[in-house]
């Protein structure tokens, strides 16, 4: 009775994922109507057959590397995608999405899925008050619930590979990681002595784990980068190397070391000491507002429309400067990796056991893990349906016993691992150089894989998920926790703001109304979040959907010395002459005495440079349009921000005056040489 009783719910439910399947699948069809350039189709299609006859040559080659097959195979998938890209074939090339378009493609993956933990934690409540026969009726309900919201998140993630934009975001992706590590190797590596410049330091050896002690550092190379300090890095003694940090990653910097760290003063008591120390984040006083999770103001708006949680992706551009590898641990990694015969796809698990369960995390049955490997697996062959793809999953843990466990349990999957990663991994035997190996090399294959199922409790997790961003183009949604959301130790309150209105419907709910700050403390992954109105001093839980997520946003240092298009060093003009700026666009111009107009950003970044014919003395931009005067007195006209040619004074069918001309709200005045007075609109 009480299944019956229910049916109109679940004709409800499901009218509202086919509604939503509907929405999705037509959403941003564009017919086909633009042809790409030939020459640059013939040149793909050339690099294609080039990159095919390499691929067979290594897979018919012994001595050919499993890494290298696994390289060409990206790289040919990467061809493929420009070919189509520029052949429009399935897709209209664009340049750039829209900021709008970017989040409401991420959003709806995020609604899907916050629905699918919502209907299934309800469904099996149900499930739990029924007879043996209605339970299995309703079971077949619940699959078919489940297998149409796999469906749907197959349409959204194939968004990506049809809306023309996927170019872009490889291109950006790169561009951008360029753009940081050119910054951080600046940062490290001053142009000046480095005992002239103020400094940083950061000890390394803090009472806990490799992962703990990792994040230590990012918090303090994260402030490092904020202020504009070299980072210097002491590690003598560390308990997982006691050669130091040096002997298995590159040095932090080539310039600045731990004999130029002296009259050092503790960042909270002296904040504009020469020599600054970072305490733990546990012992800090305050929070500033560019510590975690904050991203640099000047990169935020490209940062925001490229990725889904742009603090990860920012943290683990900073983790790939200062985890470089050093040439041993490069090849013990790529040894590895071929006798593993890692493939993808794969999806990575990490499974704690030992030390932390009962303490910062409970314990979570292998089945808890391989419900999301299987989810990710149906979903993959719903995106893919014309690939045979055999189930891999990575395992990494500090308990052997999981991996026979996984094994009979599951045996149509193929399990990867290291049993002896496993041992050395646990309590008694955690600490030295064997154990770090075995931890670097599960945090380097979880990072290599396509899925990630773990605890965001584990710093280890939040690692390996960091490390996959350095790889991934938006891989926000590559993972699934079972316990906490994302956060970072010593981070500003995790914030979200309501765009729907909730009024309570039980009492552990609070309610708010829409534009309410909500501190989000954990998502419970099933339909609800707990967190906070601190405004309206109430908390508990609320419906996950009804709120976003708010990125924080802060000043740092500017790194004007590094062209934030190309991301190479830079140098600035000399002899200016002139400058104006332009509030509406943000822009700020100048002239300079070598006959160039500098366009830079409100960041001071070098955005575009424009040659003039001489010396320009006089400028000023109204309505997208650049007024320049030159050395002859002559006035131009040019596009601005382009800074093409479009008049100059012969459009005036008289002589003006360069030099005497001003704007008001909506007019431009110039003065011409007989003492008249011109307006342009």
């Amino acid at each position: 009775m009480f299944f019956f009783g229910n049916k109109f719910y679940v004709i409800f439910i499901s009218i509202w994922i086919i509604a939503l399947y509907f929405i999705v699948t037509t959403f941003h069809s564009i017919s086909n109507n633009d042809k790409s350039s030939e020459k640059r189709i013939e040149f793909l299609q050339n690099e294609l057959n080039l990159l095919r006859q390499n691929y067979r040559e290594t897979q018919s080659n012994p001595s050919s590397t499993h890494y290298l097959w696994e390289e060409l195979k990206h790289e040919l998938t990467r061809v493929k995608r420009q070919l189509i890209d520029r052949s429009g074939a399935k897709t209209i090339p664009k340049q750039v999405p829209s900021l709008e378009y970017e989040q409401l493609r991420r959003k709806i993956e995020t609604q899907a899925r916050e629905l699918s933990y919502f209907t299934n934690n309800e469904l099996q409540k149900i499930s739990e008050k029924l007879s043996e026969n209605d339970k299995f009726k309703w079971k077949q309900v619940i699959e078919r619930f489940n297998d149409q919201s796999r469906v749907l998140l197959a349409s959204i993630r194939n968004l990506t590979n049809v809306d023309g934009y996927q170019s872009w975001r490889e291109y950006e992706h790169k561009s951008l990681s360029k753009l940081m590590q050119t910054r951080l190797n600046s940062l490290q590596n001053p142009s000046k002595p480095c005992t002239d410049v103020k400094r940083l330091i950061c000890k390394i050896n803090k009472d806990c784990g490799y992962g703990c002690q990792i994040h230590h550092v990012m918090h303090c190379f994260h402030i490092a980068y904020a202020l504009g300090r070299p980072m210097i890095l002491f590690s003598e003694g560390w308990q997982y190397n006691r050669g130091g940090f040096d002997q298995i990653f590159q040095s932090p910097s080539h310039t600045c070391n731990t004999s130029m760290a002296y009259n050092v003063s503790i960042w909270d008591q002296n904040e504009t000491a020469d020599v600054i120390e970072i305490p733990s984040a546990d012992f800090l006083k305050s929070l500033k507002d560019f510590m975690p999770m904050a991203i640099p103001e000047d990169v935020s708006e490209r940062l925001i429309r490229l990725h889904g949680n742009p603090f990860v992706w920012f943290t683990g551009q900073l983790m790939k400067y200062l985890l470089r590898p050093q040439a041993w641990l490069t090849q013990f990694l790529e040894e590895k990796y071929n006798t593993l015969k890692f493939e993808t796809p794969i999806v990575g698990i990490h499974v704690r056991r030992t030390d932390k369960v009962g303490t910062e995390a409970a314990f979570h049955d292998i089945s808890e893990y391989m419900k999301y490997v299987e989810d990710y697996y149906i979903i993959y062959k719903y995106q893919n349906p014309n690939i045979n793809v055999s189930k891999r999953v990575y395992i990494a843990t500090d308990e052997p016993l999981v991996f026979d466990d996984a094994r009979t349990k599951y045996p149509d999957y193929i399990f990867y691992g290291d049993k002896s990663v496993a041992k050395s991994a646990q309590v008694n035997s955690r600490y030295g150089t064997e154990s770090l190996k075995g931890v670097l090399s599960d945090v380097h294959f979880l990072s290599l894989c396509d899925y990630l199922v773990c605890t965001f409790s584990s710093q280890i997790c939040r690692i390996a998920y960091e490390t996959m961003q350095q790889r991934t183009i938006d891989g926000a949604w590559r993972v699934q926790s079972l316990d906490d959301v994302y956060y970072f130790g010593g981070q500003h309150d995790h914030q979200q703001r309501a765009f729907i209105s909730h009024k309570a419907v039980k009492s552990k709910e609070f309610s708010f109304e829409r534009g309410a700050i909500i501190s989000a403390e954990g998502n419970h992954w099933n339909g609800f979040s707990k967190g906070s109105d601190k405004a309206n001093n109430q908390s508990g839980l609320y419906p996950s959907y009804k709120t976003e997520e708010i990125v924080r946003i802060a000043q740092m240092y500017h790194y004007s010395e590094i062209n934030p298009i190309t991301g190479s060093v830079q140098h600035s003009p000399t002899g200016l002459t002139d400058a104006c700026y332009d509030k509406a666009d943000s822009h700020f111009v100048t002239c300079a005495q070598n006959g160039n107009i500098y366009v830079f950003d409100r960041n001071l970044d070098l955005v575009k440079r424009i040659r003039c014919d001489g010396p320009c003395h006089c400028i000023a931009v109204h309505k997208r349009s650049l007024f320049v005067g030159t050395k002859a007195n002559e006035l131009e006209v040019r596009s601005f921000p382009g800074g093409d040619l479009l008049q100059n004074s012969d459009y005036f069918n008289e002589p003006v005056s360069a030099s005497a001309f001003c704007l008001s709200n909506s007019s431009v005045f110039i003065g011409t040489r007989d003492f008249k007075i011109m307006m342009m609109n």
